[in-house]
């Protein structure tokens, strides 16, 4: 499949591209892989980027615990965040890959973490792969008191500090009360409620190359952040707020930056303000309210859908795919990086799921540029 690409200029800082590609199928996983990232360095030469400038990468995997032995180096070696989740791609591919890259970064790491060296930030992204636990509210719990402690080192903390979670939980429909009680308790705990925030979030099946980890965490975390610079989305209009149904997550953050804005749509279902499930069984109806609420909460946000710079979209049966990707296309260009995944939600109701990250050149002069 073709690699798919986007890119936000800004003559005063700093330049983002996004890639997505679905490997083309071949004999096996490691012939795919190499291929996979032929296709992605050819892709990153025709738009004059380079590893260097490449900070996030994740790989979704259809067979996480037995391909990983095979990529393990890759992941040690590549200088920037890797993120591995079992996932299966749409169609017959093995892996799907999606990834960010900024340039004039200065990248190093500390204490394991990879910290992306920019002139007035130092954005850091976070994950664990070894922590004790024996179910999905341990696991849970240890991850983001992992998080915690790690802020707390840097002089930061997950309320102020943390832009965006993905929590991945492997068998979703049986797993995932526990996540959700975990992530309560903790947010709870550190002074997280709904006359305040909580945190732009995708929660859904995925699995951690580890047969017993039930739950694997990345985060985006930057600790230079000041009062005022995240602004949580909601539409209230078009959806409800999670606390409706028990759990505490963001419909989306604006991240405001000196010369521009990021936006992080959370993993979004076909919901109202009530928080019904619209349009049951009908997988097309509910990617068009998908959409639709993707679009008011960028809306709130002073955004566009052209803004949007990519995707995923998680479904629960991914014989659904040819009737979705034409809605998706619909409202977004066809060039738009963009990956589907089977990845079951984490209501059973829900077919599709969508998350998005959107950038464009709203700022704020009080804040400092993306630089």
């Amino acid at each position: 499949m073709k690699v798919k690409h986007s890119v936000f200029s800004s003559e005063r800082g700093v330049r983002e591209d996004f890639f997505a590609a679905m490997s083309r199928p071949q004999e096996n996983f490691v012939v795919e892989f190499a291929a996979l990232l032929s296709d992605y360095d050819a892709a990153m030469a025709d738009y004059d980027c380079s590893a260097d400038s490449e900070v996030f990468l994740r790989l979704h995997l259809s067979d996480p615990t037995n391909q990983y032995p095979f990529i393990e180096k890759f992941i040690r070696e590549r200088n920037s965040f890797v993120s591995i989740v079992g996932q299966m791609p749409e169609g017959k591919s093995r892996i799907a890959l999606e990834a960010w890259h900024w340039s004039n970064n200065r990248k190093v790491r500390e204490d394991g973490v990879l910290l992306v060296g920019l002139e007035n930030y130092s954005p850091r992204w976070f994950a664990v792969d070894d922590l004790p636990g024996q179910g999905s509210f341990e696991q849970t719990a240890g991850e983001f008191a992992a998080l915690g402690e790690y802020l707390n080192k840097c002089g930061a903390n997950v309320a102020d500090h943390t832009v965006r979670t993905w929590l991945y939980c492997r068998d979703v429909d049986n797993n995932y009360s526990g996540l959700v009680q975990a992530r309560n308790r903790f947010f709870a705990d550190n002074g997280l409620t709904k006359q305040t925030h909580f945190i732009a979030s995708t929660g859904i099946e995925g699995q951690n190359h580890r047969p017993d980890r039930l739950v694997k965490m990345d985060s985006l975390n930057i600790p230079e952040l000041q009062n005022g610079q995240m602004i949580y989305l909601q539409a209230l209009d078009m959806l409800s707020p999670t606390t409706i149904y028990g759990v505490s997550f963001e419909r989306g953050t604006r991240l405001v930056f000196g010369d521009r804005s990021h936006y992080f749509i959370s993993g979004t279902a076909s919901i109202d303000h009530a928080g019904v499930i619209l349009y049951p069984y009908d997988v097309v109806k509910q990617t068009e309210r998908v959409l639709d609420n993707i679009s008011a909460l960028l809306s709130e946000g002073g955004a566009e859908m052209k803004d949007v710079k990519s995707a995923v979209v998680y479904l629960r049966d991914p014989a659904d795919a040819d009737a979705v990707l034409p809605v998706v296309y619909s409202r977004w260009n066809q060039e738009l990086p963009l990956i589907i995944l089977k990845a079951p939600v984490c209501r059973p109701g829900w077919l599709v799921e969508i998350e998005c990250i959107a950038v464009n050149a709203s700022g704020n002069s009080r804040f400092k540029d993306f630089q």
